[in-house]
């Protein structure tokens, strides 16, 4: 693959994560580019994403948040894509080819799809409103649902090693958020086997990178590990 000159920037980019969100994709994206960047913890679990100074960021309180320069780009495809085309690395394919649709078909699936799914499950009255009884009955829907969404995942990783084949791109530590979080204990159902996805995220757990990015935001907040992946040196 051709490439492409890194653009450089006049202060490091600033990265708004929470830990475990799905900002971890792109926080393990910066890492894995060689850009230089802050990374500044926003925990949604203490609801510092709803402070007037974060709101001031991102008036929409979610993460990610990327800050490059004077603007704020949010929305993890869009923030994936954009540290891809501008690293100087292969960490997409390029513009215009089929390999970068695939890529993009991906990115989308994983956050129209599996990422609701989650949603779902984990704050069902996004959808349901305050009604307990709908909210119960969202998350039930959506644990099945997700069943059929881990499935579909397996059948897409196929045989390569990664998500698009047989080099990293920036869709696998998409991919990898949504594994560490198809272990929380708030799923209340048995999901299937999923082999393929598992040995993703050993091979992504392998990756300096991906560990100095989980270990950064264990230090904020310890969250727990597959024991699959502890067991190799968390």
């Amino acid at each position: 693959m051709q490439q492409v000159e890194p653009m450089t920037f006049i202060r490091p980019l600033q990265l708004y994560y929470s830990p475990k969100a799905c900002s971890l994709a792109s926080h393990i994206a910066l890492e894995e580019s060689g850009l230089p960047f802050d990374a500044v913890c926003v925990d949604i679990r203490g609801g510092a994403n709803s402070n007037p100074e974060y709101l001031s960021i991102n008036p929409g309180g979610s993460v990610p948040a990327l800050a490059v320069g004077g603007t704020v780009v949010t929305e993890s495809q869009a923030i994936l894509s954009f540290i891809a085309d501008v690293s100087g690395r292969d960490l997409l394919p390029r513009p215009g080819t089929l390999a970068r649709a695939k890529a993009h078909e991906w990115m989308n699936w994983i956050s129209s799809t599996l990422h609701v799914t989650y949603r779902s499950i984990f704050r069902p009255q996004v959808y349901s409103g305050e009604d307990a009884a709908a909210a119960a009955a969202v998350r039930v829907h959506a644990m099945e649902k997700l069943k059929s969404n881990l499935a579909e995942v397996e059948r897409r990783l196929g045989d390569g090693p990664y998500a698009l084949g047989t080099s990293f791109s920036v869709v696998d530590p998409y991919l990898f958020v949504f594994y560490l979080w198809s272990f929380d204990e708030r799923i209340e159902t048995v999901l299937p086997a999923k082999p393929r996805y598992a040995a993703l995220a050993s091979r992504l757990w392998s990756r300096p990178k991906v560990r100095a990015a989980v270990a950064r935001e264990r230090a904020n907040r310890a969250y727990a590990l597959p024991e699959s992946l502890s067991a190799e040196g968390a």
